[in-house]
């Protein structure tokens, strides 16, 4: 999302993008393609699409094998293409980002690097800690010397959150230089639109208050909090709340198993972007059962407070603090059932409580959220680096032609 969101303010400010992408699709764990592609999507924005192998886990070896396919790919395929005038990475996967480097300096193309997750170091706290994370920092030193170098070869680092952005300076080691920013995820308002569809598997119950997730289920998010959460609040014999888990993912058919004999609970697997924008307008709530690293803020946060909603977060860092001082809704700690199941009754118990900190989250989402705003700023600082090396190359041209004469 956040790529397709530069590139379409990229192309709609005149410049011309060729966007390299993965034929697969992590969400659904799916390939989109039959092979490597180019394809126009508008005016302005091309397609580069390269297939690997795919994967079916996220931490898995075959996941690793398929981002060095695509890395290798766009090395060779590259070469063949115009260079264009400045290169934005992603990271991760950090395999591309770092041919994404090594292309950029070759041809002495200025390049910002956006790191949006803390790879590979996410794969070492994974594991229990002792003997296996040690072997693992072993195993993974190559990919470690490989995010070192990619980090000090771009121009500038540009990153989610402020603690994504002092993560990757400490890699390096340096202090934030004038190309180095950070742009939040953000997200484009949740306003009604033509293709919204009423969801017809959750029947309408004005009753009934409803506690929504929206997103991938990875190992990454403690989804089973809201199935022990629906079971508490059945065995209350409340029935004034209920949960959605809507997505799809590597826990979806164990939570499919532990929801079959709830009432209370509903999980209709994919759904379409319009029926994701009518849910939240109806919602009470979005919840964000992350198993959180410090620093991470996912996209679903914004996705929830631009439909106005409070959400009952785990996250930790300047998330946690913003939600905490500016009354965007409750914290808990990751993996605390009773905190998570006290942050929902109190949301239901106190409807005031409740609607303020629903005016405070679309409030927070206007002021720092909206991705019209911070993409038409990434977009500005994207062109005054291309401008600063335009300048720089005619400085050190003009030097060239004074020692020529």
């Amino acid at each position: 999302m956040r790529t397709g969101l530069l590139a379409d303010k990229l192309a709609e400010r005149g410049h011309d993008v060729r966007w390299w992408a993965s034929a697969f699709e992590h969400q659904r764990k799916i390939m989109l393609f039959g092979g490597d592609i180019e394809c126009t999507l508008r005016t302005g924005l091309t397609l580069q699409i390269l297939r690997g192998c795919g994967y079916r886990k996220n931490i898995s070896l075959r996941r690793y094998l398929d981002h060095r396919i695509i890395a290798r790919k766009f090395r060779r395929q590259a070469q063949s293409l115009p260079a264009p005038d400045l290169i934005v990475a992603s990271m991760p996967d950090h395999h591309l980002a770092y041919e994404a480097v090594r292309y950029a300096k070759e041809r002495k193309i200025p390049i910002l690097v956006d790191v949006r997750d803390q790879w590979p170091d996410i794969f070492v706290e994974a594991l229990p800690r002792g003997i296996l994370r040690t072997l693992a920092k072993g195993l993974l030193a190559g990919d470690f010397r490989r995010l070192a170098s990619l980090l000090r070869g771009a121009d500038g680092i540009i990153a989610m959150s402020q603690g994504l952005s002092r993560w990757a300076l400490d890699k390096v080691p340096r202090p934030a230089g004038t190309w180095d920013r950070v742009f939040y995820m953000g997200y484009r308002n949740a306003s009604f639109e033509p293709d919204d569809v009423k969801p017809s598997w959750l029947p309408e119950e004005e009753s009934r208050k409803t506690f929504v997730y929206v997103g991938t289920f990875g190992h990454s998010y403690e989804l089973g909090l809201l199935i022990e959460a629906a079971k508490d609040f059945l065995r209350e014999g409340r029935k004034d709340v209920r949960f959605v888990l809507a997505g799809t993912g590597e826990q979806e058919a164990e939570l499919q198993r532990r929801a079959a004999e709830l009432p209370n609970t509903y999980l209709p697997g994919w759904i379409s972007a319009g029926e994701i924008r009518a849910l939240l307008r109806t919602a009470w709530a979005g919840v964000i059962p992350c198993r959180s690293v410090a620093g991470a803020l996912p996209n679903k946060v914004f996705e929830y407070f631009s439909a106005g909603l409070p959400v009952v977060s785990s996250l930790e860092g300047e998330m946690a603090d913003a939600i905490a001082k500016r009354g965007l809704g409750l914290n808990y700690r990751a993996g605390d059932l009773a905190g998570f199941v006290g942050a929902i009754r109190t949301l239901l118990d106190d409807e005031p409580l409740r609607g303020t900190m629903a005016v405070n989250a679309a409030a927070f989402f206007r002021q720092q959220g909206d991705a019209d705003i911070i993409y038409d700023n990434y977009v500005r600082h994207v062109e005054a680096l291309a401008a600063s090396s335009v300048s720089l190359k005619g400085v050190e041209n003009g030097k060239k032609d004074d020692e020529t004469l």
